[in-house]
């Protein structure tokens, strides 16, 4: 029984167990202290209704539920996608459009569960303080950092991206210390980029990091990390994921950068883009 992918698809729930079921998958970690009646509490039920969803589920009760959700959490931790999500010249294209939609959905939920708001208002702070970001990024990373900086230019940001890598190397070198540097790498072991970061270091210019990778050498000189979820094995669909998650990053940047831009500003930056290009 895969109890994991059950509280995720969520089928035939009604709409107190979908509740149950994503605190659940969100605040694992809690579950080993928890009662019936705290976890009631927590998701607005009652602690007949945990059992239920208990025994609707296959348990005899709570603390069975309990030991083999806890169990299965951990194995999937450690594996989020399965093996089963490998793709195969026997999958059709049904199956492929299955599996590739499962594997993002846990992805995205995977990067959620990740992420520390924290590390958001420490990189807003910087990002107020500057006019300006410098892109740092290589290949397919680059159409994120295209992607962001055109947005971050709607919140009053101008931004740089370079494709050549020697250009981004003269940019850090000539970078103002007002600049703000912003890296996208999955290893975050780019031999490249951890010169650049030196570079910046040096120079006094602070850089947010988005990777896979937590324990990589650019995320111990950044200062600020933003870690992704990646893909490990499919090593075809790997940067693709790591990509969906550093999107995602990119688009809560901007959304809080957009809560301090002057509406009326913005609608009518809009309305002139709106009306001079067709896009």
């Amino acid at each position: 029984m895969n109890l994991i992918k059950e509280l995720q698809e969520q089928q035939d729930f009604s709409d107190s167990e979908r509740t149950i079921a994503t605190y659940l998958l969100q605040h694992s970690r809690l579950l080993p202290s928890m009662t019936t009646r705290q976890l009631a509490r927590e998701t607005y039920t009652s602690s007949a209704a945990i059992v239920r969803f208990c025994q609707k589920l296959g348990f005899g009760g709570y603390t069975e539920f309990r030991v083999e959700f806890l169990a299965q959490m951990m194995k999937y931790l450690e594996q989020p996608y399965g093996v089963e999500l490998s793709v195969t010249n026997q999958d059709s294209v049904h199956s492929i459009l299955d599996k590739v939609t499962r594997l993002e959905i846990d992805a995205l939920q995977e990067t959620y569960q990740m992420l520390d708001a924290k590390e958001f208002v420490r990189a807003f702070a910087i990002l107020q303080k500057t006019q300006h970001i410098d892109f740092y990024a290589m290949d397919n990373n680059l159409d994120i950092a295209n992607m962001a900086a055109s947005s971050f230019i709607m919140a009053n940001k101008c931004s740089t991206v370079h494709t050549a890598m020697t250009m981004q190397y003269l940019q850090a070198t000539g970078a103002p210390k007002e600049h703000v540097g912003f890296f996208i790498s999955r290893t975050g072991e780019n031999r490249m980029l951890i010169d650049i970061a030196h570079l910046l270091k040096l120079r006094g210019n602070p850089f947010l990091l988005i990777t896979a990778n937590q324990e990589s050498t650019l995320a111990s000189l950044a200062d600020v990390v933003f870690p992704v979820a990646s893909v490990k094995s499919m090593e075809e669909l790997g940067p693709r994921v790591f990509l969906m998650g550093a999107k995602y990053v990119t688009d809560v940047l901007f959304a809080v950068l957009m809560t301090r831009v002057d509406f009326r500003n913005a609608q009518e930056k809009e309305i002139w883009l709106s009306k001079h290009f067709h896009y």
